[in-house]
């Protein structure tokens, strides 16, 4: 992965940050978006990437569930806090955590709740005249910096990709305590996706209530039994 992020950065821009969602898919849970966030000199950032590179940081879908908490442990990021900060070299990164469940889902649909979620998860770093970069093709609405969606981009980015291993870990350990309510679905193991396990949980013991309800393969049983 070369220094990527440089092609995006003008000298203007007083900050980089990326993000990431992770739970389009699944049929259960909430979708979550993670942000990751630099401010200082932007002059540093080519270094900054090139030691993530060295942790191994790219696209957390080429990565087992093991290394990527591995590369988080090395870099001191605790995961399961929905905000924190880490240092690289001296250089202070931030990271932001959001998640939008099934409810708000449901509302919104899926697309919109995804690109809310890395709206608040950017945001949240209250700054301006800066540069942020989308996995996707698709922006939200933040006139504070130059959006720029990139299609594959958390195995282009190293800030995408470290931003996809947080939100991916954040909501596999999410699913697992969910697992412990619902032992009937296999969301330690699926994450609430549509396996053959998790669609036999469905049809033998009903919906729970952090289930899509206008999900296909969901909403067929709405009208069943829920489990409370």
């Amino acid at each position: 992965m070369s220094f990527f992020e440089k092609e995006y950065i003008k000298k203007y821009h007083r900050f980089i940050a990326a993000t990431d969602e992770v739970g389009r898919g699944p049929l259960a849970g909430p979708v979550v978006a993670t942000s990751v966030c630099f401010d200082g000199d932007l002059k540093k950032i080519k270094n900054i990437v090139s030691r993530l590179e060295g942790f191994g940081v790219t696209d957390s879908k080429k990565l087992t569930d093991n290394k990527r908490r591995k590369i988080l442990q090395e870099l001191n990021i605790d995961y399961s806090k929905e905000f924190g900060e880490f240092d690289i070299d001296g250089q202070l990164l931030k990271y932001r955590t959001v998640e939008k469940c099934n409810q708000y889902i449901e509302e919104h649909n899926i697309l919109k709740s995804s690109l809310d979620a890395m709206k608040e998860a950017v945001a949240s770093f209250g700054l301006r005249e800066g540069v942020v970069l989308i996995d996707g093709n698709k922006k939200f609405d933040f006139p504070e910096a130059d959006l720029y969606p990139i299609v594959k981009g958390d195995s282009k980015s190293v800030l995408i990709g470290l931003s996809s291993i947080i939100a991916k870990i954040y909501r596999d350990d999410l699913m697992i305590k969910f697992s412990r309510d619902f032992p009937h679905y296999g969301f330690e193991k699926n994450a609430g996706y549509p396996t053959a396990v998790h669609r036999a949980g469905i049809s033998e013991h009903g919906i729970t209530p952090i289930h899509r309800k206008t999900f296909k393969g969901v909403k067929e049983f709405v009208n069943g039994r829920e489990v409370l």
